[in-house]
């Protein structure tokens, strides 16, 4: 596919649509790539708000953030930052997506150096994520940045038996 023309750039997600573009971005390219159903999105979108949620409690980006990748202005990609719920004093990596057409020019990788360095600055002990198997372009991201894969377990997940995957990065 060709990469897409025009200025790329990655900002903090802090403008009104931008959880809906990015749960949207979820929905839509998850079902073309990999024939996930609704509920991917409304995963993403729930995730999502209670980030936001939780900034109101909290205060600021105290919970976590959210960043997204754009090209001329229009949401591309995202990657997230929130704690580890389940391992205390560790980050988790979410919401990491980039549309196909702007894969080529860094975007992921930029993407995931910011929310590795915001968990370096929360000084957290590693960043940990959830994934499933057959997302092989962010698999490939993840192990070139040092994640290791360890849990896999068969799950059915958002309309497919599938395998679900933890990775971890201990800093």
């Amino acid at each position: 596919m060709a990469t897409a023309p025009g200025i790329a750039t990655v900002r903090e997600a802090d403008r009104p649509g931008d959880l809906g573009a990015v749960a949207a971005l979820h929905g839509i390219l998850y079902t073309r790539e990999y024939g996930m159903d609704a509920t991917m999105e409304a995963y993403v979108a729930a995730g999502m708000a209670e980030l936001v949620l939780a900034r109101i409690v909290e205060g600021s980006a105290a919970p976590g953030r959210l960043w997204v990748a754009e090209i001329d202005g229009r949401v591309v990609g995202a990657a997230g930052l929130v704690r580890a719920e389940e391992r205390p004093g560790w980050g988790q990596l979410r919401w990491v997506l980039l549309d196909p057409a702007a894969r080529g020019r860094g975007l992921g990788r930029r993407l995931l150096e910011i929310a590795l360095g915001e968990a370096r600055a929360r000084s957290y002990e590693g960043v940990l994520l959830w994934t499933v198997t057959g997302l092989d372009a962010a698999h490939h991201l993840y192990a070139k940045a040092g994640f290791e894969l360890t849990v896999s377990r068969p799950a059915h997940k958002f309309g497919l038996d599938t395998v679900e995957q933890r990775m971890d990065l201990r800093f």
